[in-house]
């Protein structure tokens, strides 16, 4: 699959992509609801700094991974256990880059996956990026660092970080 090419996306164009997106999330997680995503993306496509890099071989999407920067206020730190400090957790729009999803066929290629993350992080500014997705750190040998877990609906969510540039 390295042969695949890569797109770079805004949340405009993703939206635009929705058929192939929602395709991509389908394969890689059969039993989450797709009226769930597509609620969750299209409130993520629209905000401010959101991207996604796409990975198509011809016409066929083979795999995806967005994110968005983490805002002032926001939940993503709410509940981090082991508690960190308040310069830990301390987001303005600029610091921290949330990798959200990475979309790819399960047990599929994993240095595509590496690619489409490497791809996404390359073109951020943030100081750092962080996921709360196993697929995302499960697919690279980047060096995440998991900071603690967070409460999600089916049990604790670990939560790792990334410093930038890679």
């Amino acid at each position: 699959m390295n042969a695949a090419e890569l797109s770079i996306w805004d949340g405009s164009a993703t939206m635009e992509h929705f058929a192939d997106v929602r395709g991509a999330f389908h394969v890689a997680y059969p039993r989450r609801s797709v009226a769930d995503f597509r609620d969750a993306l299209t409130v993520q496509a629209a905000s401010a700094g959101f991207m996604a890099v796409a990975a198509y071989e011809g016409r066929a999407l083979v795999g995806c991974v967005y994110g968005l920067p983490l805002s002032s206020g926001g939940p993503w730190w709410a509940g981090l256990d082991p508690h960190q400090s308040d310069d830990f957790v301390f987001e303005d729009g600029l610091r921290t880059f949330a990798l959200l999803e990475f979309c790819g066929p399960p047990g599929g290629d994993t240095a595509l996956g590496g690619r489409l993350v490497r791809a996404l992080l390359s073109r951020r500014r943030e100081k750092r990026a962080t996921t709360k997705s196993p697929a995302v750190t499960g697919v690279n040998s980047l060096p995440w660092g998991r900071c603690g877990s967070v409460p999600g609906s089916y049990g604790d969510v670990p939560v790792s970080v990334l410093g930038l540039p890679i």
